[in-house]
């Protein structure tokens, strides 16, 4: 969606007043700032991305159990302009209503101050994450009270951003056919988490709220905006020092649902991709060192808050999926996405025996 749509929409003015960030900037900066550096592969041939997602759901179902009924796939194959369109709502869905609630009591001078350095920075982070971003899987926006425009069940969309994969693939090393061939399976893997099991989008959105909702109130007007634009120029962690309890177990309890769906899909990936992908254990070894495939969402959402994710969580979320299906199989391990309770905690991934006691007695 260009600009002038996005002015058209109505999205400068949310709940009857106009918005913190201009949009419309904010996206002018990210496509300026992406399209510089953007290569486009004409020299390397196409790349059957709907053919390949729709092989690689046999074998993956296979391995974990988890069966979707046979439906047609939205697949996008996009650049990043196209992907910045795409994704800059659920930017401002997320931003707006946290600087709303700052906003109560302020003076206007406070938003002159802070709200043209917020739009350069979103701006400039869109810009920098349509950069790495090599696959997406849309599963609706995760916002607490906005609805997901599908319906439970219902096939979500998968990006690949093809120039930047084949910019990847230059840089690690890797054939670029074997490298999409990857991605394909880590975003196909997410398709069979969150369409096989619908809530776990609005226990993602919950956790969202509970994790930005304390921070306007907790620090005010002219601090969440210096603070907001801090961590989205440097990636800080100011805001983690006046964090509340409740705060805290909602980051906490993030921490871990991401540590289970990355773990999850990269140990499920690791042994398909064996099977079906030539040189797997190259690519893994490359794409480990730079892990490009981080979820832009939670990338941004981090960012924001000055929370950044420790990429050791991943690698535990991947031995807490390895040791419990060691120990009760796939169907054991599957049990983490019967509902937000069997969810491990934090503590649980670390160790995986406390998980599995807990599941036993159930």
């Amino acid at each position: 969606m260009r600009e002038e749509a996005w002015r058209e929409s109505g999205f400068e003015e949310l709940s009857g007043g106009l918005a913190v960030i201009s949009w419309g900037v904010a996206r002018t900066i990210a496509v300026a700032l992406a399209t510089r550096t953007e290569s486009v592969p004409n020299a390397v041939k196409p790349f059957g991305y709907s053919a390949a997602v729709g092989e690689a759901f046999g074998p993956l179902a296979e391995f974990t159990g988890i069966r979707l009924p046979s439906a047609e796939r939205p697949v996008r194959v996009a650049n990043r302009a196209e992907w910045i369109d795409f994704n800059i709502e659920g930017f401002g869905v997320l931003l707006e209503p946290l600087l709303r609630r700052a906003s109560t009591g302020a003076n206007e001078l406070t938003w002159v101050f802070g709200a043209a350095t917020l739009t350069a920075q979103v701006g400039l982070l869109l810009g920098f994450l349509s950069a790495r971003v090599l696959g997406q899987y849309d599963a609706g926006p995760l916002v607490a009270g906005k609805p997901n425009p599908r319906k439970p069940g219902e096939p979500g969309e998968i990006f690949f951003l093809d120039g930047n994969i084949v910019s990847a693939a230059g840089r690690l090393g890797v054939p670029v056919d074997r490298l999409r061939l990857w991605i394909v399976l880590h975003e196909t893997t997410h398709a069979l988490q969150f369409e096989g099991h619908p809530w776990l989008r609005d226990h993602l959105s919950g956790l969202v709220e509970n994790l930005t909702e304390p921070l306007a109130e907790r620090l005010g007007a002219r601090e969440t905006v210096r603070r907001i634009t801090e961590n989205l120029r440097t990636g800080g962690r100011s805001v983690e020092l006046v964090m509340t309890k409740n705060q805290r177990e909602a980051f906490d309890e993030m921490q871990a649902t991401m540590s289970v769906i990355e773990g999850y899909s990269d140990y499920v990936m690791h042994h398909v991709g064996r099977r079906i992908v030539p040189g797997y254990e190259h690519i893994k070894e490359r794409m480990a060192r730079s892990r490009l495939h981080r979820p832009p969402l939670e990338t941004a959402i981090f960012r924001i808050t000055g929370l950044d994710m420790k990429l050791e969580q991943y690698r535990q979320g991947e031995r807490f999926a390895d040791a419990v299906a060691r120990r009760v199989g796939m169907n054991g391990l599957n049990r983490v996405w019967e509902g937000p309770e069997y969810m491990p905690t934090l503590q649980e991934i670390r160790d995986p025996g406390l998980w599995i006691d807990r599941m036993e007695a159930a």
